[in-house]
């Protein structure tokens, strides 16, 4: 027989409601739209929730009262963190770990209907998925920020998996249409739903992409279903996830070393995956697949990262690496690139020398490098020492930030790097990014091959009257790669191409070249082909 209401105790007199009713009253005079105060005002309530003496039903029932309020005010606050470089800065940080806190609270408030689980009855499992739809969330604000996912939280995830499947309904049908592009759902497909999206290895991602997936697996999610024995030897290597373990699913152990150990079916997904990626080569639009406004170059390529992560087990990009230990040089963004690379500050083409510089002219024949350093700019100078922890052949680098530097980095960054003892700059594309739990930033960066070339541009004159109205910027010139057949590019600065734009490009001397094509860019930088105009 169900518990009938409890009285309040002492310690609840700052809650606003005791049952779903009062619940939706006080929602009604909150000012959701105001972040600001009801996101702390969310989760000041839920915490007083969890702590007071309420029957099951009714707790559940206030909870999922709650639930569409903050998933709104939860997607609003975090668009205060989300897509900064990282590592966070302290109110950025504060930001974000109020999220987790508050996924955290509503994660509680469902385990603690679980714990009175013969008063739930029948909706015991769906109070056990909202905790994983919770915890699930929790992980996923860890990969919108590049963050590492403690270990604890994996083992939160496992348990409430685990508990779901020892009670026998992991499989059993629930609708959750809150944040979800397809409502059906089940224990077992939220769970994993979080093991395929950190399977995909975020940290290798631009925020869109991780959008991206996460809404795929929505409707993905169920294609997946997991075996307590190892399944037949195929062409998908076996993957396993242990629910006795603190981490992410991998590569299939010895059968018989644990009783824990689930087994992945990917065969579902990968054909799925593989059957989207033949329609877009035919023809279809991402769109009328179901994949969203992507273009079908940018679609046809994170399907195919997808299904190397998921039913490859990452062997797309495996190679030898090399351990190493060297201190090189950072320049972060193109100005200090471009003083690093010239060895001088940069000036308008052919403009006058100030009188500091007449003067040294006159009395060494030279510019100083005292004179130099006093005109550059603090962007210009700026320079901080990493260390490269591994390498590969094709141009990899694992590279770990020094405690004490203050650079904050985004995917896709451009950075320039040299060793100390060298003078030769090399650029660098951030491909993999991550901070661990001791705030240490590791990044993985691609080596662009050959040096690059110090040199200004300027928007072509279209105006014959009209002379020297534009001002030059710092660019860098990129040699031709032959051997990936890409020809000479010019580094500019975002914002910088257009299509067919025509510049004056000036290096020893000044030539007009037309942009073509745009390669990659990032958030500092945009790189793109040229012709002779």
């Amino acid at each position: 027989m169900a518990a009938g209401p409890s009285a309040p105790r002492a310690g609840d007199a700052n809650l606003k409601f005791h049952d779903a009713g009062s619940c939706k009253a006080w929602l009604a005079a909150l000012p959701l739209t105001n972040v600001l105060s009801a996101h702390p005002a969310l989760g000041a309530q839920l915490k007083l929730a969890n702590a007071a003496s309420l029957p099951a039903r009714g707790r559940l029932a206030i909870l999922e009262t709650l639930r569409e309020p903050v998933s709104f005010v939860q997607a609003e606050y975090a668009k205060r963190c989300r897509g900064r470089p990282v590592p966070l800065d302290a109110n950025d940080r504060a930001v974000w770990r109020a999220v987790v806190e508050l996924w955290q609270s509503v994660h509680e408030g469902y385990a603690a209907c679980l714990a009175a689980e013969a008063e739930l009855g029948g909706e015991a499992v769906l109070a056990c998925q909202r905790a994983l739809a919770a915890t699930g969330l929790a992980m996923f604000e860890h990969c919108r920020v590049y963050h590492s996912v403690p270990a604890g939280w994996w083992r939160q995830l496992h348990g409430l998996y685990a508990w779901a499947e020892s009670r026998g309904f992991a499989a059993n049908a629930v609708t959750d249409s809150i944040g979800r592009a397809q409502p059906a759902t089940s224990c077992a497909a939220t769970y994993l739903h979080v093991v395929l999206m950190h399977l995909v290895n975020p940290d290798a991602l631009t925020q869109p992409q991780v959008d991206t997936v996460a809404r795929w697996l929505d409707h993905w999610e169920s294609l997946v279903h997991l075996s307590p024995t190892p399944l037949p030897a195929g062409s998908i290597p076996a993957l396993a996830v242990d629910l006795a373990s603190d981490r992410c699913a991998g590569l299939a152990p010895d059968p018989a070393r644990a009783a824990s150990v689930r087994h992945l079916d990917l065969g579902e997904l990968s054909r799925t995956l593989r059957h989207a990626a033949v329609q877009l080569k035919q023809g279809r639009t991402p769109a009328e697949l179901g994949l969203g406004e992507l273009a079908r170059e940018a679609c046809e390529k994170l399907l195919m990262l997808l299904h190397i992560q998921w039913c490859a087990a990452g062997t797309g990009r495996v190679e030898e690496r090399s351990a190493a230990s060297i201190k090189v040089m950072i320049s972060p963004n193109i100005a200090a690139m471009h003083y690093h690379v010239s060895g001088k500050s940069f000036r308008q083409p052919r403009a006058p020398y100030t009188a500091k510089e007449e003067d040294d002219l006159a009395t060494f024949g030279h510019v100083t490098e005292r004179t130099e350093r006093a005109m550059l700019s603090q962007r210009s100078a700026a320079i901080e020492t990493w260390v490269i922890v591994n390498q590969s052949a094709s141009g990899f680098l694992g590279m770990c930030r020094e405690p004490d530097a203050a650079t904050r980095i985004s995917h896709h960054q451009l950075l320039g790097l040299r060793t100390p003892s060298s003078k030769a700059l090399h650029l660098g594309i951030v491909q993999r990014l991550i901070v661990n739990e001791n705030d240490e930033m590791w990044v993985g960066l691609r080596v662009l091959p050959g040096a690059p070339q110090a040199v200004a541009v300027r928007v072509a004159e279209t105006n014959p009257r009209v002379t020297n109205a534009n001002k030059y910027e710092r660019a860098l010139l990129m040699p031709e790669d032959a051997a990936r057949k890409i020809p000479a590019t010019l580094v500019l600065l975002p914002t910088w191409y257009q299509a067919n734009r025509v510049l004056d490009l000036y290096t020893n001397d000044n030539r007009t070249v037309k942009l073509q094509a745009l390669l990659e860019t990032g958030s500092n930088f945009e790189r793109a082909t040229f012709t002779a105009a």
